[in-house]
């Protein structure tokens, strides 16, 4: 038995194994605690929140399927179709925001009647994976970065921010925030960075100041609820600002940590998932903390920088300058979205709608986080690899 169960581990689960462990971990604590803010769902329906946690069990052994089957590839071959389906993934957000099913003001899903998918989660992964392809064929002589290259660069940044930022300003900043990291690592000449970070960012703000797109007036809202948040003495003006739904949000966030923090409530007993309106994604940070307490709150991030770590190790130790690139890129995307959710909960950023990575409740997004970690465990093989060879 014992035999049969390492044969499989070692067929079906490649690559970096404290990877695997740090995953699986994260994720099975996310069920638990998805199916405690869930259970405020039993009045929508009949075998609510069964259904809804049978759902997320079924997407999750799927995502899990997935990233085991991506991770025994080898990600060069699946890297090459990357321009192609980011092209597509344009298509598909163009399509969502005119056409698209709307969730909070905005429309950026596309409902395929089992599942909504969100495109902007798929323009996210093939963007890295666009750009580590050209920065991988440049590291060993900066001269091949000239204006064209530099204009290939921008644009594809700059179009795949701007046709998310129309419906969803958030993850257009975590893209934009990979995008330089990448370029850094990418060895990029300075000049270029600044040029290209410069550029989308007078895009951006031109998007919000002249309220282009469906999320323009929320963006400028909740920038400046949260620097009225962090810089307003006038208790008046505080009293007046926290009618709206966001500070609302944010103050319930953190009534549910001061509530838990010291002496948690454990597992189910949460008071405030009945009144966060997204107590299963967006604030499901405040829930744990809730439940089980600072110990669990700050265990949560230092597992995400163990990622972090680990992701760094497979640049490492990776042959390949695409691998090193591919791998940082998709470890620091997964990694600083986690830290944004939790910040946002907290109340040290303004409110985002950034899922927690692994944790919280989504579809498309663990789908992708899945592909990208299965690429990174792939990516981790380049060790194994070179050791046979």
């Amino acid at each position: 038995m014992e035999s049969k169960i390492t044969k499989y581990v070692k067929e079906y689960l490649v690559g970096d194994y404290q990877i695997w462990f740090i995953v699986l971990l994260l994720n099975i604590f996310g069920l638990l605690i998805q199916f405690s803010t869930k259970s405020r769902m039993t009045m929508s329906g009949p075998f609510e929140p069964l259904t809804s946690i049978v759902k997320t069990i079924a997407i999750l052994l799927a995502s899990f399927y997935l990233m085991s089957w991506i991770s025994r590839q080898n990600y060069i071959k699946i890297t090459r179709f990357s321009n192609i389906f980011l092209f597509l993934s344009w298509g598909l957000i163009l399509f969502a925001y005119f056409f698209g099913e709307s969730k909070g003001g905005a429309s950026r899903w596309i409902n395929l009647g089992f599942v909504s998918f969100m495109p902007s989660d798929m323009a996210k992964l093939c963007l890295t994976a666009s750009l580590a392809k050209i920065f991988s064929t440049r590291q060993a002589d900066q001269s091949q970065y000239n204006i064209a290259t530099a204009l290939v660069i921008l644009i594809l940044i700059g179009v795949t921010c701007f046709l998310i930022m129309l419906s969803n300003f958030s993850t257009s900043i975590l893209i934009f925030m990979t995008s330089i990291v990448l370029m850094f690592f990418g060895r990029v000449p300075i000049k270029y960075i600044s040029s290209i970070v410069g550029i989308v960012a007078f895009l951006a703000v031109m998007v919000v100041s002249l309220g282009i797109g469906q999320r323009a007036a929320t963006v400028r809202s909740r920038i400046a609820t949260f620097i009225t948040r962090v810089s307003e003495q006038d208790k008046s003006k505080l009293k007046e600002m926290n009618k709206s739904d966001e500070n609302y949000q944010i103050n319930l966030s953190k009534y549910a940590i001061s509530t838990g923090a010291l002496i948690p409530k454990g597992p189910g007993n949460s008071q405030y998932r009945y009144l966060l309106s997204q107590a299963e994604s967006d604030f499901i940070y405040a829930i744990i903390l809730e439940e089980y307490g600072l110990f669990m709150g700050i265990l949560i991030p230092l597992f995400f920088l163990w990622f972090m770590w680990r992701g760094s190790s497979v640049i490492r130790y990776s042959g390949k300058p695409l691998g090193g690139l591919l791998s940082a890129g998709l470890t620091f995307s997964i990694v600083i979205q986690a830290f944004i959710n939790m910040l946002v909960a907290v109340g040290a950023g303004p409110v985002t709608g950034q899922p927690l990575p692994m944790i919280s409740a989504g579809g498309t997004s663990l789908v992708f986080t899945a592909i990208s970690i299965g690429l990174i465990l792939s990516i981790s093989r380049d060790k194994e690899m070179e050791t046979k060879i």
